[in-house]
Parts: structure tokens; C-alpha cells; sequence
């Protein structure tokens, strides 16, 4: 012990003669968490506290004043690591002398420690990780040069903020949230203890790492308790208590980090992890992975979490039992705002975010049915009048309309409509009529009209497209439908709402959203006014009326591979996607249900915007036809009984509509399946 004082002594001339010719190094800026937060959230008060996702790189690091340290972390971080730290200068010439006496002992020097609080700062702070004399020499000198410049409560409050406590949290902020799931500030006794035991080593104690690690865990906290009660911090019926908690029941499992990400288990049980996945794709696009991860950025979202939480539950209300398909829902208010989006149910098994399309991962769904409405407006457009009469038998082969070839459209079921209105066979969702609605219009009208109301897809030019055979985003469809609710007016949606730094300077602001008035509101309102007839007890989504004034469509792919329900409210717009990730059938789910847009879609909406639109105002929307051409006037609507369509044989020329349009060939061909109604 001599031998190591007279070392201690050589090494403290050393280094007051080093202290007088450095000065403090720049301070290495720390990296620091970035929040995101909910809608509910005010400009300026985005945090840890009311964040529901996290992102980090390999620091996850929040800052807080030494205010919000309680006292008894202090007391247990002091007792484990420096007893000494508010009576010395920087350093610890005894704790130095014994820490090299035990060295030289080989009995444990490393549970010694032979720097102080300041110096541990000081390293992690200004220096590297270097083992030499001369670095522990700079490290001492910094040591007691910090000490005069700033007062022992500072020094704490910065070590307790560097400090790493494994997990992936540096700080005790970050360390509190990782291990216990609560703030720094309301931390009890037990829960400091062991935090202050894992300073030293913190990966070997976790104490659900393992039996072994726990056994680590629980001799370090009853050591650090012991040490709080030799210097009066606590007493030792309040150790006594302590080291009787439990770490079972008391710390929470070690959270997932995918792709540097943490979602609150709260936000995480109503879909949150594939919307945090979405955000930090969109904050890196704008900011950087840099600043996304290290700059500690508040992320403002526009989504509800009331109505996020309804949209999850009602999918989970009804997909409820196992091998159920998945669903993708997104919903988006008159002011592009998107209120919820959920992209799937289980991110551990499935990362693609179906809601999304090709953004998310996937390639996009067929929307089936849901994309005649498109056709319908391209329709009204043109002049033609929503009371036009069309025949609707069972089958029909229209020559030369896919792409050169013969099209033979079928209707769900091979159901005979008779003559019906374009009104009446949209409620009906009739194949038929909307494949000669297709020769009427041109497949390329209808191409763009889709294009021009919000899908970005790529949409090709052929008859088939009316029964939904191209790829869209559940996104797409939704935001493509609020067009016709905001009277023809397309606003891009939009779900970041702001970006600040963590002063409160804005980095980005979303403002109001780019609005156009892409189609005549005359016509818009027409297609509202007919896809009303949709939810009621005539057409195909009755089971999605609510108490609003809404209107929509089913749609459902060939062999029940997608079902769908889209639709709208005066001020939210919702679509609804169900469908197996690799496309099996859905013709057995829950046992028996064939699943067309009409069924599971249609409650999982019913369901979830029963409750997004029930404090919403009372609107509704007029009834309208701007078309002034009445196709077919000579057709009366009326049953099967009356229907007279002449028989078409394949080859022969077309029928002599003077209205009909036959599409030029297109360089290349694309299947015609037959879709159910929904």
C-alpha cells in the first residue's frame, strides 16, 4: 500500500504540471433520441413522455436537468461509484492508492474503481478510450479543471446523462424508460440501486438476460443498497425492503429495435410499429439518417390516436381467429390529414406495410370493384346520364375488346340483372354493364380519370381495368375517393405535420395541403350520389351504413383473393383491404366465409367509422345527375324476364351501338378475369 501511495504521489506532480498547460476540450456533442409523436400533441411539446415512437442509432439518449434526477438515484449512483464526489476536488487520491493496491493485489481491482464521478465524465466526455499513463494523467487534470469551472450538481447532471446503462440507453432518462418503463423522475429506491449497479459492466447483470445475469443483478443492487446505508442514505430496513422486490414483474423485457426504432407497447397494440417504420423512411428522405437518429428531432404526426386505436380494433374485433387474412386500413379527413393507417397486424412475422403498396414493401392489390367508380365518373364526364339503361345478363362476349381479342365478362354467380339503370348496377356492382360502360367510354378515359382523382399506380389502358385488375395502394384508393367527397377537389394527403429541433426551431412544416380541382364538382357529386345507393339494403355494402350520410363501393378479385370496402363521409374518407400476403383464396375464413368487399371489409368499416365520424357534423350530399345523355333510350329497366340481348358470337363484328367505343389493340395483352360484385 506504501509502494502505491508514493506511485500516486509521483503521478499527482505529474499531473498538476500537465493541468497548468491544458485548457477543457469541446464537449463531444452527445447524440440524442428523436420523438414522434400524435396529433393530440401542441408545436413545441413533443417528448419523451408523450412520444409513441423513438428513433436512435446505437445511443438512445434523452437529455434532462438535473431537477429531474430524483434524489435517490443521485444517492445510489454516489454510494456505487464515488463516495466520496461531493468532498474531493476531481479526483480520489486514496480511491486511486487502493485501486492500484488491488491491482497489483489481483483481488478485484476492477470492482474498485480508482476514478471518480468527474473523471468517468471526463473521459467519456473529452477523451478517447486509450489504457495509458499519459491519458490518465489528461484525465486527472481535466478532472480537477472541470470541478472549478462547474459546480459538483452540473457535473452530475452530465455524467447522468452520458453515462451508457446497456440496452442501448445512455442516461439515466433513457435507462429508466428501457429497464422500468417510466420516467427518470419517478424512479423508487430498488429501480436506482440496480441502475447504479449496472454502471460498472451494465450487459453481464440484465436481470433477464438470464439466471446467471440475474444472480449478477441481484448481488450488485444488494452491494449498492448496502453501500447507501454505510453512508446514511437510507436505512436498512428501507435496503431490507429494497432488495426484496422482485426484477420479474418489475423490469420490462428488453424492447425490439427494429431498424433503429422503438414503439411504445401502447402504440404497438394498435398498429403503430408499421406507421413508425413509414415515418422514419420519411423523416430520412427529408432530413437524413444523421439527423433522424442523433439530432433528437420532434416528429409532429397528423394521425388521431383515438381514431387510430378504433381502426385497429375494429380489424381485430373481426379478424379474430388464426390463419385470418390480413388487413389494411387508411383513413384520411376533407383536409388531407390522415387520422389512421394501419399496414398489417403482426410486424414481427410481416414487415410489409399493405396499406402502402409498393412504398411499403409489396406491389400493391387488385382493387376489383372499388375501381368502377373511376369508370363511372369518366362516364358522367362524357355527358352520359346515371338513368342510362343497360342490359346485364348473366354473361356477355364483347368482340375485339381485349386488346385485339374477344372479352368474355361474366357477373357474380352468373346472375341475370335484367335491364337495370348504370345507378342500379353500380349498387349491384354488374360486370356486365360496366364492361359495355367500358366500350362507351374508352379504356384510356377511364385510365386517366383514375390517374387524375389520386391513384399514382401505373394504370394500364384496357377494358379489364374496370373490374380491378391493376395494382393499387390502400392509400391510393383511399385518397382517391376523398376526391369525390371534396367535390371533385383532390388534396394530397398528408401524415407528417411538423419537424422541430429539440429548441423548438422548425425544421419542417407540412402547412395546408397542395388542393386541385381536377374534376367538375357537378360530376363528382354524381358518382356520390350513386354510390350512396351502395350501403343501402339494394346494393352490395349494406352491412357498412352508419347513422352518416355515406357513400361507397365493394370490390372483390377473382377466386376471393382481395376484398375491399371504400368509402366516405362528408369530412373522412376510409379504405378498407383484406387478403392473404401471398394471395391464397379467402373462401374458408372463420370456417365458411367466402370473402367478398360486402362482408368482412364492409364491418371492419362499419366498425371503425361508426365511431371516426360519431362527433362529426351532420352533413349530407345532394342528388345529382350531370349527365344529360341518356344511353340506350330505347332499353327499359325492368327484370330478367324482359332482358333481349342479342347473341354474341366470338369473331363476329360488334353489335351496332352507335355509341360504342372499341379499344385500338394495345402492344400488349393483359388477362380479363371475371370479378365478384363484392
Amino acid at each position: 500500500m506504501f509502494v502505491s501511495l508514493l506511485v500516486v504521489i509521483a503521478l499527482l506532480g505529474g499531473m498538476f504540471v500537465l493541468m497548468d498547460s491544458i485548457d477543457l476540450p469541446a464537449t463531444k456533442v452527445a447524440a440524442e433520441t428523436s420523438f414522434v409523436c400524435l396529433a393530440s400533441v401542441s408545436d413545441g411539446q413533443c417528448g419523451q413522455n408523450n412520444s409513441v415512437a423513438q428513433f436512435s442509432g446505437t445511443e438512445n439518449r434523452v437529455q434532462i436537468p438535473y431537477s429531474q434526477i430524483p434524489k435517490v438515484m443521485i444517492q445510489a449512483v454516489v454510494a456505487a461509484e464515488d463516495r466520496e464526489f461531493f468532498r474531493h476536488s476531481g479526483i480520489d487520491p486514496l480511491g486511486i492508492a487502493r485501486a492500484l493496491f488491488q491491482d497489483a493485489a489481483g483481488s478485484g481491482g476492477a470492482q474498485q474503481g480508482g476514478s471518480t464521478i468527474t473523471q468517468q465524465y471526463v473521459k467519456t466526455a473529452y477523451l478517447t478510450t486509450e489504457r495509458s499513463l499519459g491519458r490518465k494523467l489528461r484525465e486527472a487534470a481535466l478532472a480537477i479543471k472541470l470541478e472549478k469551472t462547474l459546480t459538483k450538481s452540473e457535473i452530475l447532471e452530465r455524467y447522468l446523462n452520458q453515462i451508457y446503462f446497456g440496452r442501448g440507453a445512455y442516461g439515466v432518462e433513457a435507462a429508466a424508460r428501457a429497464y422500468f418503463d417510466v420516467p427518470a423522475k419517478d424512479l423508487t429506491l430498488d429501480q436506482a440501486a440496480l441502475l447504479a449497479a449496472l454502471i460498472r459492466s451494465p450487459e453481464s447483470a440484465d436481470p433477464l438476460k438470464g439466471p446467471e445475469q440475474a444472480k449478477l443483478a441481484t448481488r450488485r443492487r444488494s452491494s449498492v443498497l448496502n453501500a447507501m446505508v454505510t453512508i446514511g442514505s437510507i436505512s436498512p430496513a428501507q435496503a431490507k425492503t429494497a432488495e426484496a422486490v422482485p426484477f420479474l414483474g418489475n423490469v420490462v423485457p428488453r424492447a425490439s429495435r427494429a431498424n433503429n426504432t422503438r414503439v411504445s407497447s401502447d402504440f404497438a397494440a394498435m398498429g403503430g410499429e408499421y406507421l413508425a417504420e413509414w415515418i422514419r423512411q420519411q423523416v430520412i428522405k427529408k432530413l437524413g439518417a444523421g439527423a433522424a437518429y442523433t439530432k433528437g428531432l420532434r416528429v409532429y404526426l397528423t394521425v388521431d390516436e383515438a381514431d387510430q386505436r378504433s381502426a385497429y380494433g375494429a380489424i381485430k374485433k373481426t379478424l379474430n381467429q388464426p390463419n385470418d387474412p390480413a388487413a389494411a386500413l387508411v383513413s384520411i379527413d376533407e383536409k388531407g390529414r390522415i387520422r389512421a393507417i394501419v399496414g398489417g397486424q403482426d410486424f414481427e412475422e410481416e414487415q410489409t406495410n399493405f396499406a402502402l403498396g409498393v412504398a411499403g414493401g409489396g406491389s400493391g392489390r387488385q382493387p376489383g370493384s372499388t375501381f368502377k367508380p373511376f369508370a363511372l365518373a369518366a362516364f358522367v364526364a362524357q355527358g352520359n346520364s346515371v338513368e342510362s339503361v343497360y342490359p346485364g345478363p348473366p354473361t356477355m362476349v364483347l368482340p375485339r375488346a381485349d386488346q385485339g381479342k374477344d372479352w368474355e365478362v361474366s357477373n357474380f354467380e352468373n346472375e341475370d340483372h335484367g335491364t337495370l339503370s348504370v345507378r342500379e348496377a353500380t349498387w349491384k356492382s354488374v360486370n356486365t354493364v360496366y364492361a359495355q360502360i367500358m366500350q362507351k367510354v374508352g379504356a384510356r378515359a377511364v385510365a386517366d380519370m383514375a390517374k387524375t382523382v389520386g391513384v399514382s399506380g401505373r394504370i394500364p389502358a384496357y377494358n379489364s381495368t374496370v373490374l380491378g385488375t391493376s395494382d393499387v395502394s390502400v392509400l391510393d384508393m383511399a385518397t382517391a375517393y376523398s376526391t369525390f367527397s371534396n367535390h371533385g377537389t383532390l388534396v394530397t394527403p398528408y401524415v407528417l405535420r411538423r419537424i422541430e429541433k429539440p429548441n423548438g426551431e422548425v425544421l419542417f412544416d407540412a402547412g395546408e395541403p397542395a388542393r386541385s380541382e381536377v374534376i367538375p364538382p357537378d360530376v363528382a357529386d354524381t358518382v356520390t350520389s350513386v354510390l350512396r345507393g351502395v350501403l343501402t339494403p339494394e346494393g352490395t355494402g349494406g352491412g357498412a351504413a352508419i347513422r352518416k350520410d355515406a357513400a361507397g363501393k365493394t370490390g372483390t378479385t377473382t377466386n376471393y383473393k382481395d376484398a375491399w370496402f371504400t368509402g366516405y363521409t362528408c369530412h373522412l374518407t376510409t379504405s378498407v383491404w383484406l387478403g392473404y400476403a401471398q394471395g391464397q383464396p379467402m373462401t374458408s375464413v372463420h370456417g365458411s366465409i367466402k370473402v367478398t368487399g360486402g362482408t368482412l371489409p364492409a364491418t371492419i368499416w362499419h366498425d371503425y367509422m361508426g365511431l371516426a365520424t360519431a362527433k362529426d357534423d351532420k352533413c349530407t350530399y345532394r342528388e345529382i345527375d350531370a349527365g344529360t345523355t341518356r344511353v340506350n333510350p330505347e332499353l327499359v329497366a325492368g327484370p330478367p324476364t324482359t332482358t333481349l340481348v342479342p347473341p354474341v358470337v366470338p369473331g363476329a363484328p360488334p353489335p351496332a351501338d352507335p355509341g360504342a367505343v372499341v379499344t385500338p389493340p394495345a402492344p400488349a395483352a393483359a388477362p380479363a378475369p371475371t370479378a365478384p360484385p363484392g
